[in-house]
Order: structure tokens, then sequence, then C-alpha cells
């Protein structure tokens, strides 16, 4: 998805904005009538006794009188309560256990328990995340000062992840098994979307579908994209893989360079290694062809190679993204909850003049939930057409049938888990997604602009991610959320720099150590340096003497039920362990990488639970006993 794209272009924010957000509650109560009305004959709705809403005042003796009775009849669900109805759909082929509407996908995903969760995805669902990423592309065009039409030639790059239909997994009745992103890959049968995906790109889905290895198939997407001189922006789901792209053209920028020089992918040592298929690469080679004579022949490929090349031979330069595309508009990855810890390292490779934004769309395996409201913040309106919210409060979060409350009644200030009625069946469904309610929409110069009718403003919530229920640490109900963790390594980490101890924080992951008296949590630190600097053995030792000490201390400031465990001896010190350089790319290569998961969706791992999870990090430790 692009904001360039003419297809994406047409105003879709304002008919939004007037005829749902204005109309919040009423359009979201709508939908859960239209969903109850659809699902109820399903399976799961009968053995849960889950009727629908009466839409005249003679309700029958089953059907509810109102949301309200909803809410109060029918229980809060998690994925445990559907795990036997989604392996009846998978592996018996079993219909109309969960929705009346055809099946077109399983969206798989592990959340925080480690388990696959399998979500249905129905027809309304994909329309839902079209009609985001439209609703998504208004709002970054309206957000921009100046028309991003009267920009000439423009190609977005967003890294995509993709393979051939014949490779995923499959239900017993044919339906293809894998992760959301790759719903257009697994369903080759829908042309016009397949068409809008390869348009709005600087590669086909086609050529990224026969590219299995993922380095190589985001080194084969980057060499298209260096190719083209007039990249409008550049898109990479989470951060940390938006880092990982990056990194890649910073090692490979020769061999890179190499490939558009010559138009030949034979020039890259792992186009060689991983794609043995000659066809296919000749293939690649023709199509890089095809591109670069779009802006000339020999002389544009030698010329757009060295400058390649000069841009980033330079070291300790900002801005390498708007160096090699001098007219890039903008850049987009998540920035918002724990990503923010990326945000620096991010925004050093945009450089001041390229805006940096946060990812436009608030979306799950469950559905699409949100859309971007702000180019300058993470904040996003939440999508009253997409699925039926309601809203457990922070501080009931741990009770198994808490009270919700509605959208029109989140409040600025207040932290909330969201619950969902999808039309993939999932009833009162707990996301385990914890958001900050920030404020309402309003006509600031920070927000979207809003049109001048209506003149009165509805109270449209806006909201912000912070954190998954299941990435919580607390031994004696701490509540320790990756949040606070990240905030005392950072703050730890200034401390050093102080020092000048040329070091910062790569990235990080917690578990509780219960085998010992007192119990203590253990964080595990890899840390990366500065260019051009080394800390030596010593500093090294002297970092890891004291990181235990320093990190707990921190901990102890920004979270107040950890201080109290302290004060009251109930939590020892915490261990602060550092890791060996790589050891996070490794953890996610061994145990996170499988068949049903995209390597662009994948989320850091900073609560583990998993016994061999974290072995692997005590074995990576970094040894400091020597002199």
């Amino acid at each position: 998805m692009d904001a360039n794209s003419q297809e994406w272009g047409i105003d879709a924010f304002i008919p939004y904005y007037r005829n749902s957000l204005c109309n919040l509650q009423t359009v979201n109560n709508d939908l859960l009538a239209t969903i109850l009305q659809k699902n109820h004959s399903c399976t799961f709705f009968k053995d849960r006794s889950i009727s629908f809403l009466s839409t005249n005042d003679t309700a029958g003796e089953r059907e509810y009188k109102s949301v309200d009775e909803f809410r109060e009849k029918v229980p809060l669900t998690t994925y445990e309560d559907y795990r036997d109805y989604a392996n009846r759909m998978v592996v018996d082929g079993e219909k109309n256990l969960l929705c009346i509407e055809n099946i077109l996908y399983f969206a798989a995903s592990t959340g925080t328990t480690g388990k696959f969760k399998l979500i249905p995805v129905t027809p309304p669902m994909i329309r839902t995340v079209n009609e985001t990423a439209h609703l998504a592309s208004s709002v970054i065009r309206k957000s921009f000062s100046f028309s991003l039409s009267s920009v000439p030639e423009q190609h977005p790059f967003t890294l995509l992840g993709g393979k051939n239909t014949g490779l995923y997994q499959r239900s017993t009745d044919d339906i293809p098994i894998g992760p959301l992103s790759q719903y257009f890959s697994a369903n080759p049968t829908i042309p016009r979307t397949r068409s809008l995906l390869s348009i709005n790109n600087t590669l086909t889905l086609n050529i990224i579908e026969g590219i299995h290895d993922f380095d190589t198939s985001a080194y084969v997407q980057l060499v298209f994209a260096l190719a083209i001189p007039n990249v409008s922006s550049y898109t990479v789901y989470f951060a940390s893989g938006f880092i990982h792209t990056i990194k890649l053209i910073e090692n490979y920028f020769q061999e890179m360079s190499l490939c558009i020089s010559s138009a030949n992918f034979d020039q890259s040592s792992l186009v060689q290694k991983n794609i043995v298929d000659s066809n296919f690469r000749a293939t690649l080679n023709q199509t890089l062809n095809e591109v670069i004579a779009q802006y000339g022949g020999e002389i544009y490929r030698l010329e757009r190679a060295e400058h390649i090349r000069h841009e980033c031979l330079k070291k300790n330069v900002p801005g390498l993204l708007h160096r090699l595309w001098p007219n890039m508009i903008y850049a987009s990855t998540t920035i918002g909850s724990t990503f923010s810890m990326y945000k620096e390292v991010v925004q050093y490779y945009c450089g001041e003049r390229l805006t940096l934004i946060n990812l436009p769309v608030y979306g799950a395996s469950e559905s699409f939930f949100g859309c971007i409201a702000s180019i300058h913040t993470d904040e996003y309106f939440l999508l009253p057409t997409s699925v039926f919210f309601e809203f457990i409060e922070e501080e009931d979060i741990q009770q198994a049938q808490p009270k919700t409350l509605l959208l029109s009644e989140l409040e600025p200030g207040h932290r909330y888990e969201v619950v969902c009625t999808t039309d993939g069946g999932l009833v009162r469904y707990r996301m385990g997604d914890v958001i900050n309610c920030t404020r309402f929409f309003s006509r600031v110069n920070d927000l979207v602009p809003l049109p001048e009718e209506p003149v009165d403003i509805p109270q449209i919530p806006l909201i912000s991610l912070a954190y998954r229920v299941g990435n919580v640490l607390g031994i004696f109900g701490e509540k320790v959320t990756e949040q606070h963790m990240m905030n005392a390594l950072q703050q730890t980490i200034r401390q050093w720099r102080e020092q000048e101890l040329p070091v910062d924080l790569h990235d990080f992951t917690s578990c509780s150590k219960l085998d010992v008296f007192p119990a203590k949590f253990v964080i595990f630190v890899e840390l990366t340096e500065d260019q051009g600097c080394k800390i030596d053995a010593q500093q090294l030792r002297i970092l890891q003497n004291t990181a235990s000490a320093e990190v707990d201390q921190q901990l102890c400031k920004t979270n107040q039920g950890y201080s109290n465990g302290r004060s009251a001896a109930r939590l020892d010190s915490l261990d602060c362990i550092f890791v060996r350089t790589g050891t996070f790319s490794t953890f996610v290569a061994k145990f996170l990488m499988t068949d049903r998961t995209s390597p662009v969706q994948i989320k850091p791992n900073r609560i583990l639970k998993n016994e061999d999870h974290i072995r692997f990090f005590y074995d990576n430790q970094i040894d400091i006993s020597s002199p």
C-alpha cells in the first residue's frame, strides 16, 4: 500500500469520518447485530446458547433486547474456547462451526502463548483489510502539506513476503494456512488485489513468491528498489525488520551495485547460493534489465550503481534512505509501544529530511482494528466497521469475566484490553492487546485534517498500543511490562554513555527465575557498539558486574509494584545477562521461523516461557570470567 498510488488515492477518509466515526457507537452496534444475525445458527453459537439482537420491541425468548443484554449473557472468551472447533475445521473439514461465510484462509498466529492459533478469514474480513489500506492511504495523503499526486512517477517500496501457492499447508478441504500478510499469495484467484500489490511496489508478487530464502528475497527486492531513482516511500512492517533491510544494504551494497551496473544477479553471492534454478535467475535478470531500461541504458546503470556505492561508503552520516532516494517522501514501520526502542536507529537512517511515520494500520490475524490518525504520532482511530469492540479496564485485566466498556465509553489517560466480536466467529474474544486512550479527535496540527462539517466533533477516541497481556512479568503480582523493562535498560545505558562507554541496546528478553529464594527476574541483553568504537574486555567486565544492580535500581523507579517487592524482600535483585552478538537473530531463525510464520510478521519475544528458549539464552551468555 502506498499513499501515492492513484488506485488508493481517492479520498476515503472524509466519507468514513462523517458516516462511521461521527456515528461511532451506532455503527458498531449495527455491526454486532449483523454478525450475530448471520452466525447465530453455527455450531459454536448453538453450543454456547448465543443468540442474536432483536430488531423490534417484541423480542423472542432467546433474542437479546440490547447490546447490554448480549454482554451480560455471553461470557468473554479466549482462543482456547475455539481451538477444538478450529481443529475440526482444519482436520475434518467441518463447515459452519464458527461462521456462515465461506472460509478463504486460516491465518496462523502464535500471539504470546507460543501455541499456534488458526483464525478463520472470511470475505468480509478481506474487504476490511482492503478498505483499511485505502483509508490509511487517504489519511497519509491528506496529512502532507503538499499534494503527493503532484510528485511525478513515484514508486513505493514495501517489503513483501510470499511463496508459491502450492507450498502452503492446507486443511482437509484445501483451505490454505499461513500468516495473514501472505493471504494474497496463498489465494492467487484474486487477480485485482494481486495486481494492485504488484503495481504498488517495485517488484511483482509472482517473482517474490519464487524466492524461498528470506534474506535472498529481501536482497532481490532491495536491488529492484535501488535500481529505481524515484522511490516515494519505504515500508517494512516491524522496526526490527526495517533495520535488518538497511543492514542488508550496508553489508551488500557492493554486490547490489554490481547487479545494477550489469543488470545481472549472478553478481550476488546470496542469489548464487539460494536460487539454483537457472531459468528463474534468467527471469530475474530480464526483469531487472526491463526496469532499468525505463530510466536509460548502460550509462544510467553505471551512474546509478556509482551513486549507491558513493552514498553507502559514507560512514557515520545519517539519512541513508534519503541519500539513496532523494525524492523519497516518507518511511513507515511500527515505532509505537516497545518498538519505540528502535525508533532512534530508524530515524538515523531516515535523517532529518525524511518523514518517519508509524505503520498505517493496527491489525492482527483476527482483523484490522485501526487506522493511522497522524503522521507525527503513533496514534490510531479505531474502526467501528471492522469488529464489535469492547474494552476491559487495565485494573480488571486479571479477572476471568470482568465488566467491559464500549467504544463510546473510552476516556483519555486510561488503558484497556481490547475485546472483539468478529465476522469470522470470535465472540467477545479477549485479544490480549492493551491500548492507551490518548485523546479525542480534534482539529489540531499534529492530526489528520478534519472536514469543516460537522462543526461539532463527536468524542472519537484515539489510541496507541501499550503492551500485550501475555508480555507481563509477575511473580507476586508486580505486572512488570516490557515497556517498564525497556525504560530501565535505556536509562541504564544512558548513564553508561555519559561515562563514555559507547554501547547501545540492540535487543532484550526476560524470564522469571523461580528455582531460587527469593525469586528474581532475569533480563538477557544484546548490546551494540557505536560505529568506529569498541569496548575492551575489561570495560565489558565492569559493565557486566554492575549491570544487574543498575538495571534493578532503574526498574524500581519505573514500576512501583517491583519496588515494593524488592523492599519487602519478596524479590531478589534481578540478573542482567549479556549475550553474544547475533544471539537474537539466531533465536528468531532457530525457534520462531516456521512454515506458518512470515519473517516480516515476527514480533520481539520479550517474555520467555519456554524452557528451551530460556536455555538458549543462558547458553549464549558472554563469558567474562577470564581475567
